[in-house]
Order: C-alpha cells, then structure tokens, then sequence
C-alpha cells in the first residue's frame, strides 16, 4: 500500500486532471493560498499557461475586477478566469455588498459554463463561506517550488463543512506543538482527512514575469475602488494605448525609446504581443499613423497657394 506522504503530482497530471474534469462537465474551481511572495501567482501562470492551445489568453483572462470576474464567467463556456487577487473578489467581510452577491450567484448559477477558474488568496478561510464551498481544489503553497493540494470531502449527509475545518485545525495544532518540541521536525500535511498530495513546481521566467506585471500594474489600480489611488501605465501600456489609437508613428516611436531608454526592437515585439493577446491581427506596423497629414512641401503648398483668391 502507498504511503499518503509519497504521493507527489506532477503539474502535466494535475493540468490534465483539471482539464478533463471540465470536458466531463464539472467545474473546476481552484483556490491557491499561501504567503506573500511564495508563490502564487506563479503556480496559476503555470497552470492556465498549460491551456493555450485550449483557449487561454493571458492579456483577457488574468482579471483584478469583480466585474471582470463575473463577465468571464457568465458570458463565455468552456473558458478560463484567472482571478489573481480573489480577496478583492471574494473576501468575506464584504457578503453585504451586493457585488458580492453576485459573485457568489454568477459562480453558483452558471456552474454549467464549465470553466476553469483559479484564484489566488493569502488564507483560505479569509474567502467568503459559501465561495469556499464552490471550490473543487486548495493549493497551499508551503515554500517556493513546493505546494500540498487538498481536497473536499466526499458529500456526507450530516456534514455541512467539506473541508473537515474543525478536525484538521485539531492536526494542524498537534503538528504546531509537535515542531515546537523538535525545530527539525517536519510538518505532516498528509494528516489532514483533506490531503491529495504534493506539488513542486518553477518560477515563471523572466520574460513571464514582465509580462504579468505588466498587466497586473495596469488592471489592479482600476479594480480597486479607493479615493485617491489613480492608475498608473508603465512605458508599453502607454506606448501601446497610443498607437491603437492612430496617433503613433514609426519615427515618434524611436524618439520615444531613447528618451526612455529602451530598445526599439523589444518595444516592437511586446507592442506585437499585445496586440496578438487583444485578439487584433494586424501589427504594430500597420497601426502606424498615416504620414498624409504631414504639412505640404514648400512646392505643393506655393501651387495651391496660386490657386486662392486673395482676401
């Protein structure tokens, strides 16, 4: 018999098990908790990224807005919501505001969407109750590179918590008292009546994680809805905003990395890479302002000149 400790997934097998679970028609609703920094928002790159043939597009579905959140999940099937930072979405001190309500109604009532949805939380208990009850998958992430992946009970008739709160807080604090006695001691998560298994898992490279900054800095200051905190758009959002808007040209563009410091060639490719991830299909090139609007040449502008009545 395999010993609960030995059992470790591999993340090819838990995205194959997520995604085949949505092709059954169930939805896969994915917590990932843990502290500040270990590792989050990596582990839910990793997963989503996994999903790109499938549909996945970073730029429409890493989400920072409730609204957002709701959009993706009651306008699209078979689809993808990565909710990056669920405690703006579903903290539970806000159950009163009607948002909240919502969101607990979107995900409820339009379960048949069949989406993936993953968000990330710093505690798990801090999410609302009844978001808690709606969530297939808790990932705690332990440390950088390793996470443990725990599991609801199976429906019980008396049962109302699938997450066993109150006997695994009972584990949790004999692993506490039992690593106080001996700091060499290993802390046994395969105790909990929840546990699943282990995870390890990388970083996001470098180029990932500029790319998910990019969009985390742009989208997180309009979801939050505080007095006084304005957005604020780094060099190739504002770059990007004024060329689809027409008003860039190629030589604008140039003067515009040097003064920034920046290489025309890499701004070129994110420009392109935005664009692609927008769902546009032409490039940056063609979304270049029309030099036509330039002031005449001295010579074509004396021979319209001769052609005006004098005032």
């Amino acid at each position: 018999m395999v010993s609960k400790s030995s059992i470790v997934w591999t993340l090819k097998e838990l995205t194959t098990c997520i995604r085949q679970r949505q092709l059954n028609k169930y939805d896969a609703n994915i917590g990932v908790s843990g502290n500040r920094g270990d590792g989050k928002s990596s582990l839910l790159f990793k997963i989503f990224n996994s999903f790109k043939k499938e549909g996945f597009n970073q730029e429409k579905h890493q989400e920072y807005s409730r609204d957002k959140i709701i959009s993706l999940l009651a306008n699209y099937k078979f689809s993808f919501c990565w909710d990056d930072e669920a405690i703006n979405s579903g903290y539970k001190r806000d159950f009163q505001n009607k948002g909240q309500k919502d969101m607990i109604k979107i995900i409820t009532n339009y379960r048949d969407n069949f989406n993936i949805i993953g968000s990330a939380i710093p505690f798990f208990y801090s999410l609302d109750r009844d978001l808690r009850e709606l969530i297939f998958l808790h990932i705690h992430i332990i440390e950088r590179g390793i996470a443990v992946l725990l599991m609801p009970l199976e429906v019980s008739i008396h049962t109302t918590d699938p997450w066993d709160t109150k006997i695994n807080i009972k584990i949790e604090q004999q692993e506490s008292n039992r690593l106080k006695k001996d700091p060499h001691a290993k802390f046994r998560y395969h105790r909990f009546t929840t546990f699943a298994g282990y995870l390890y898992f990388g970083p996001m490279t470098p180029k990932q994680e500029k790319r998910y900054i990019e969009i985390k800095n742009r989208k997180r200051s309009l979801s939050l809805d505080i007095e006084g905190i304005e957005p604020t758009l780094d060099f190739n959002q504002k770059v990007y905003n004024i060329l689809i808007e027409g008003k860039l040209t190629k030589e604008a563009l140039q003067i515009m990395c040097l003064a920034e410091g920046k290489k025309y060639s890499a701004v070129a490719t994110m420009m392109n890479s935005m664009l692609n991830d927008a769902g546009e299909e032409r490039t940056m090139t063609e979304f270049f302002k029309d030099k036509k609007d330039k002031a005449f040449p001295n010579k074509n502008k004396d021979q319209i000149d001769s052609l005006l009545p004098d005032l």
